[in-house]
């Protein structure tokens, strides 16, 4: 696995401020966006269907999931 593609900063709070990063495992590239500070807790790792982007989920949604974790 290599090391994300974006320079390390503080991950944002809510949704819409998250950047797009990405990583790449076995020369398979994963994007993700993260929220709320970095920690010793278990991320939430949240998945689409094939054909979805990351901008289809709803920001109210991921903010309140983010907000219950931080």
């Amino acid at each position: 696995m290599s090391a994300p593609r974006s320079s390390p900063t503080p991950a944002p709070s809510v949704y819409k401020d998250a950047p797009t990063r990405s990583v790449s495992v076995r020369g398979v590239d994963f994007v993700y966006r993260q929220l709320g500070p970095e920690g010793d807790g278990v991320p939430l790792i949240l998945l689409h269907h094939l054909t979805a982007v990351l901008d289809n989920w709803d920001p109210r949604v991921v903010d309140g999931l983010a907000a219950r974790r931080g």
